[in-house]
């Protein structure tokens, strides 16, 4: 990687980028309502099964995908196979929502045409835009390999999911960091898997997440979006 490109993945990493992924628990803040704060190993069980069951072989496939792809058709068919399996209303929300604001930024990160036309194609509602398309044509874009674009997708889940537990009040920040560090060999794993996977074995095995997901817009008070 050269120099552009590492300043490139540091700022697509970089968690003041307005893609509005922090306005999402992923089901976090329902399981802390119904069960109390959870213990760090239990924290570290959730944000692990919920990057490697749920995000990895579903958003991560489609981010390598779309990091290779070479015209917009290809992305737009990318986007409507991760929006036929995106099958709650709170992680499809969740996706289109981030991507659509990652996609507003497009035109100030990159000149390329690629990621532009597909940046319009979101704007002009061609296709939804969720997010891993999004992050993989971008990252392309930028100059990121697949592989490179994966980790940074999985970091930022990983990354937001402890985000969500600190407001919670469900770990420090030391706290965060140090499970975020743990969990680095879980998410290399992931990804690696992520970037072999064929579109055809595209799928989300989270089942306990998508029933916290699906309690959380219940709640009469809620911080987060999801």
């Amino acid at each position: 990687m050269d120099a552009a490109s590492f300043l490139s993945a540091l700022q697509l990493a970089d968690s003041a980028l307005p893609s509005g992924r922090f306005a999402h628990s992923a089901g976090l803040e329902a399981l802390v309502e119904g069960a109390g704060a959870p213990s760090e190993a239990e924290l570290e069980e959730f944000v692990e099964s919920y990057v490697c069951g749920a995000v990895a072989p579903l958003d991560g496939v489609v981010v390598a995908h779309a990091a290779r792809a070479v015209s917009v058709d290809s992305l737009l068919t990318l986007d409507a196979c991760i929006d036929a399996r995106k099958l709650t209303p709170g992680t499809r929300l969740a996706s289109v929502r981030c991507g659509r604001q990652l996609a507003r930024l497009t035109a100030d990160l990159t000149a390329d045409s690629l990621a532009r036309d597909l940046a319009g194609a979101v704007r002009t509602r061609r296709c939804e835009g969720h997010l891993a398309v999004v992050e993989g044509a971008l990252a392309r874009a930028l100059g990121l390999t697949d592989e490179e674009a994966v980790l940074i997708s999985l970091r930022g889940a990983a990354s937001s999911s402890l985000s969500a537990a600190l407001r919670l009040g469900a770990i420090s920040a030391q706290g965060a960091q140090r499970l975020l560090a743990r969990l680095h060999p879980s998410l290399a794993r992931a990804g690696a898997l992520a970037v072999e996977t064929a579109l055809s074995r595209l799928h989300a095995s989270a089942p306990e997440l998508e029933l916290l997901a699906l309690a959380h817009p219940r709640r009469e008070a809620r911080s987060f979006t999801t």
